[in-house]
C-alpha cells in the first residue's frame, strides 16, 4: 500500500464555494433544480431535460420510457467493451443484452457487424411471460430462452453509441444503419460532456441522451443524472416516469453533502492515497450493479452546478492540454503505446493508451504504483465475460473488446497534475513503452 502523494486517475474538483452553494440550493429548493434545468435546455439547444440521481438512472428510465412505447421490443445494442453501467441498467429496466464488437482502430461500433445485427431479426426469444419489469423491480425469475429460427420479429428498442472517455461515436453513420422507425438511438453521453463532434455538441446527436453528473466525469454534482431530448413523444412518457420518481430524504441528502465534502478534502493528491487505502471504498474497481436507486436528483446537486458552463469550460481546456501532451510524449517515445488519433486536442476524462506487449502494460501499471502516478487499466472485461452476464453469450465471442479489456490503459488528464507529476510520468512512458529499435509506433487511426 502507497502512502504518500497519489495522483488519482480522473479527478474533477468540488470546492467550497461549490458546497455553499449547494447548501444555498438546498434553501432555495425547486427554483434551483429549475435554474439548473434551464441553463442544461439553452446550452444544449434541446427543449426537453429531466435531472434524475445518477447516470445509470437516467438510461434506465429512458429504456423504461422506450419500452412503454414498443412493448414488443426488447433488446438493447450496447458496446462489447464499456462501462459495467451501461449493461447495469439495461438489466435493471429488465430489457436483454445484444453487443456488438469495436473497431480495432477506435473504441466504437464496429459498423459492418452493427448493420447486419440490425438487420438481422432476433433468433431468441422468451418462453415465458412471467418477467415482471417495473421502476423499482428486476426481474423475479431467470429469462428462459428458446432458440426459434421462425422468429422473425426484429426486437431490437435500441442502440446505444457511447463516447467512451469523451471519444465521439460517430452517431451520423449510425443513423444512417437504422432502416427500422422502432429502433430510437440513445446516446451515451455520460463521459462527454463538454466535448463536440462535426461541430456539435455531444449529447445532441440521438433520439435521447444522458450524461452523468457522478464523481470522475467530465462535470461533478457528486452523483446525478441528466437525460435530454427533442423528441416529444419520448419526453411524454419520460415527464410520467420522473413524476413517479421519490425525492432525495434528508438523510440520503446529508450523505451527499458528506460526500461532496470527502470529495473536496480526499481528491487531492496529497490525501488521495488515504481513500484509495481502503477496500471497502472500492475506488478503482469496476463493478456490475444492477440494483440501484432512481431519484430525482436534489436542490443541494443543483446548487452545486452553479456556474457549470464556465467551470466546464476551464477543466477541458485543461484536459486538452494534458491529451496533446501525452501525445507527444508518446510520438516521442517511438515504442509501444498506440493512441487513437480522434484524441488530439479533446478534453478527455482519461487519456486512452493501447499497450500490446504484456510485459510492457505489467511494468508501467506497477511503476506508476508504486510512484503514485494515475495510470490505471480500464474495464478489466469485455461485457461478455462479466461473471453475472457470461452464460447470455456463451456462444459468442467479440475479440477487439477482449484485447481492449486486456491492452489499454488510461494517463491522467485533470488538473491537480502539476509539472513534475507531468514531467515523471513522461519520463516513465518512455522507459516503459520506448523501442530500442529505429521503427516509430503505428497509432490507431480513426478515419
Amino acid at each position: 500500500m502507497r502512502v504518500g502523494r497519489t495522483v488519482p486517475p480522473a479527478a474533477t474538483p468540488i470546492g467550497l464555494t461549490e458546497i455553499i452553494s449547494g447548501i444555498r440550493g438546498i434553501v432555495r429548493g425547486q427554483r434551483e433544480l429549475d435554474r439548473f434545468h434551464s441553463e442544461l435546455k439553452d446550452h444544449f439547444g434541446i427543449k426537453h431535460c429531466f435531472l434524475v440521481s445518477s447516470g445509470k438512472a437516467a438510461f434506465a428510465l429512458t429504456l423504461l420510457a422506450l419500452k412503454e412505447m414498443f412493448p414488443d421490443r426488447e433488446e438493447v445494442l450496447i458496446p462489447a467493451f464499456t462501462c459495467y453501467s451501461v449493461p447495469s441498467s439495461v438489466v435493471r429496466a429488465g430489457l436483454r443484452i445484444r453487443l456488438c464488437d469495436l473497431r480495432l482502430d477506435s473504441l466504437d461500433f464496429d459498423f459492418a457487424q452493427l448493420s447486419t445485427l440490425l438487420s438481422r431479426p432476433s433468433a431468441r426469444r422468451e418462453t415465458e411471460s412471467g418477467r415482471a419489469r417495473s421502476m423499482n423491480g428486476m426481474m423475479s425469475e431467470p429469462r428462459r430462452i428458446s432458440e426459434d429460427p421462425g422468429d422473425s420479429l426484429n426486437r431490437a428498442l435500441a442502440v446505444v453509441p457511447t463516447h467512451l472517455f469523451g471519444l465521439p461515436s460517430d452517431v451520423p453513420r449510425l443513423r444512417t444503419l437504422i432502416k427500422d422507425s422502432g429502433v430510437t438511438i440513445v446516446e451515451d453521453a455520460a463521459q462527454g460532456m463538454g466535448e463536440a463532434f462535426q461541430g456539435r455538441k455531444l449529447g445532441t446527436f440521438g433520439d435521447v441522451s444522458f450524461f452523468s453528473l457522478a464523481r470522475g466525469k467530465p462535470f461533478s454534482t457528486v452523483e446525478g443524472g441528466v437525460i435530454l431530448t427533442d423528441r416529444d413523444d419520448i419526453a411524454e412518457v419520460l415527464n410520467r416516469f420522473v413524476g413517479l420518481l421519490p425525492h432525495y430524504g434528508f438523510l440520503s441528502q446529508l450523505k451527499v453533502i458528506f460526500k461532496a465534502a470527502a470529495m473536496m478534502v480526499f481528491i487531492h493528491p496529497r490525501l488521495f492515497w488515504l481513500p484509495k487505502s481502503l477496500p471497502f471504498l472500492k475506488l478503482g474497481e469496476t463493478l456490475f450493479e444492477p440494483h440501484f436507486a432512481m431519484l430525482k436528483m436534489s436542490p443541494f446537486q443543483a446548487g452545486l452546478a452553479a456556474n457549470w458552463r464556465r467551470r466546464l469550460e476551464t477543466l477541458q481546456d485543461i484536459r486538452r492540454t494534458r491529451v496533446d501532451h501525452w501525445i507527444a510524449t508518446l510520438d516521442a517515445s517511438g515504442g509501444q503505446g498506440l493512441y487513437f488519433s480522434g484524441a488530439r486536442s479533446r478534453g478527455l476524462l482519461r487519456f486512452p493508451v493501447r499497450v500490446r506487449d504484456r510485459r510492457k502494460r505489467e511494468s508501467l501499471l506497477r511503476e506508476s504504483a508504486r510512484m503514485g502516478m494515475g495510470i490505471m487499466p480500464v474495464y478489466p472485461t469485455s461485457i461478455d465475460a462479466i461473471p453475472e452476464l457470461r452464460l447470455e453469450f456463451s456462444e459468442e465471442t467479440y475479440p477487439v473488446a477482449a484485447s481492449c479489456a486486456d491492452e489499454l490503459v488510461t494517463l491522467p488528464t485533470h488538473g491537480y497534475l502539476t509539472e513534475d507529476d507531468v514531467s515523471a510520468l513522461s519520463e516513465l512512458i518512455s522507459q516503459a513503452l520506448g523501442s530500442t529499435s529505429e521503427s516509430k509506433v503505428s497509432f490507431a487511426q480513426q478515419p
